[in-house]
C-alpha cells in the first residue's frame, strides 16, 4: 500500500511533471504528500572562506545565504503546495540543506514514504549503443533510484 508519497521539488519543468503524476497517485490512492526541497550546501563553496577570512564568519555567511535561498523555496512551492491541496491531498513541505540525493534518501528514510516521485533531467550528452542512442538519466535522480528502499518512479 503506498500511503505516503515524497516529491522532491527543485522548481525545474521536470520537477513539476513529476509533482503532477504524484498528485495522480495520491489522489487515486488517498495517500498524502511530502514536497521536498533540498538546498544544495555545495552552492557556496568552501574555498570562499579564505575571502571573508575568519572560519566562523564564513559559517555565519554561508547560513544566512542558505536561510535567503529557504525562505526563497517556501514562497516559490506556496502555488504548489496550493494545488495539492486543491486535489483533496493532505500535503506538507520540508525544506534541508546538504547534497540532494543524500537529502532526499534521509527523508524518505526519515519519513518511512512509500514511493519517490521524482524528475529527470536527462544529460545532454547521448551514447552510441547497440540498440541506438542511450539517454543518460540527471544525477540526482540516478543516484537515489540506486539507493533508495523505497520504489522510485523517475518522470523524464
Amino acid at each position: 500500500m503506498i500511503s505516503k508519497v515524497l516529491v522532491p521539488y527543485d522548481g525545474s519543468e521536470m520537477s513539476d511533471e513529476a509533482l503532477d503524476k504524484a498528485i495522480e497517485f495520491s489522489k487515486a490512492l488517498n495517500s498524502e504528500m511530502i514536497i521536498l526541497h533540498i538546498l544544495d550546501e555545495r552552492l557556496i563553496p568552501s574555498n570562499a572562506a579564505r575571502f571573508i577570512g575568519e572560519n566562523a564568519a564564513f559559517e555565519d555567511a554561508k547560513m544566512s545565504a542558505l536561510n535567503i535561498l529557504k525562505v526563497g523555496a517556501e514562497a516559490m512551492l506556496k502555488y504548489k503546495i496550493e494545488k495539492v491541496k486543491a486535489n483533496g491531498i493532505n500535503v506538507r513541505f520540508i525544506t534541508g540543506v546538504g547534497v540532494p540525493a543524500e537529502g532526499i534518501i534521509n527523508v524518505a528514510e526519515n519519513e518511512h514514504v512509500d514511493l519517490i516521485v521524482i524528475g529527470s533531467r536527462e544529460l545532454k550528452r547521448e551514447r552510441e549503443h547497440s540498440a541506438g542512442k542511450l539517454k543518460l538519466l540527471g544525477s540526482v535522480a540516478r543516484r537515489v533510484s540506486e539507493i533508495a528502499d523505497c520504489p522510485v518512479l523517475i518522470i523524464k
